[in-house]
């Protein structure tokens, strides 16, 4: 169990509302979440290193496409913030906004719709990603089928020792992670696998500030 806390803003939590992604600020009592505080007990130590990161959903302003930042959002925004925590490490990203997909020096983005199977296997075949990966955030459709679709067809791509992150569940689908996650357990599914439901106290968001924390120890 990592010690954190979610009142004490990191440096994570600074470059993150830096660079305007939503996973934290230096103001971190009123941030819409504060991940970063947890984020940072867990990566803290692995800052330095030479890592393959992976996250699904850049935040798109597409004010018509579900799971929107809003037409204020800056899509890319936690990628930048990776790549400025993570300084030598390649970032990876996906999303389902096409116009929105960018690369840059130590990124490089992808489409992918994360309810298509098939789809998300073609994403993976691409020659940048088919290499495992240390960390995979999952920020993309906040839904529980959106999640276990992706979660089923991306766990393989996780190293060991590796963290695949689910964020943003909301309060009423809470169950259904619980009910899922003893089916995979009771089925022996995924050995290897150890899995965390985390709701972070917070003062200004009690609806959707649970993440799921995967880790891959063997």
């Amino acid at each position: 169990m990592n010690i954190f806390d979610e009142k004490q803003p990191t440096l994570l939590c600074a470059i993150m509302g830096y660079n305007k992604s939503d996973k934290g600020s230096i103001d971190i009592t009123k941030s819409h979440h504060n991940y970063t505080t947890y984020y940072y007990s867990i990566f803290k130590d692995l800052k330095d290193k030479e890592l393959r990161i992976f996250e699904l959903g850049l935040g798109t302003n597409n004010i018509y496409l579900p799971s929107n930042m809003g037409i204020e959002g800056r899509p890319g925004a936690s990628l930048y913030g990776w790549r400025d925590f993570f300084i030598n490490s390649k970032i990876y990203g996906a999303d389902i906004d096409k116009e929105i997909l960018f690369n840059e020096n130590r990124i490089e983005t992808f489409f992918c719709d994360q309810t298509d199977p098939e789809i998300i296997k073609d994403m993976w075949l691409k020659p940048s990603l088919k290499e495992d990966f240390d960390i995979i955030i999952e920020d993309g459709l906040h839904t529980f089928d959106a999640n276990i679709c992706f979660f089923e067809n991306s766990i393989h791509k996780l190293k060991v020792n590796g963290y695949y992150i689910i964020e943003d569940i909301v309060n009423p689908e809470i169950p259904l992670f619980i009910n899922k996650l003893t089916q995979y357990i009771n089925e022996n599914k995924y050995p290897g696998l150890k899995f965390n439901l985390l709701t972070i106290p917070s003062q200004v968001n009690n609806y959707d500030n649970t993440l799921l924390i995967v880790h891959r120890y063997a």
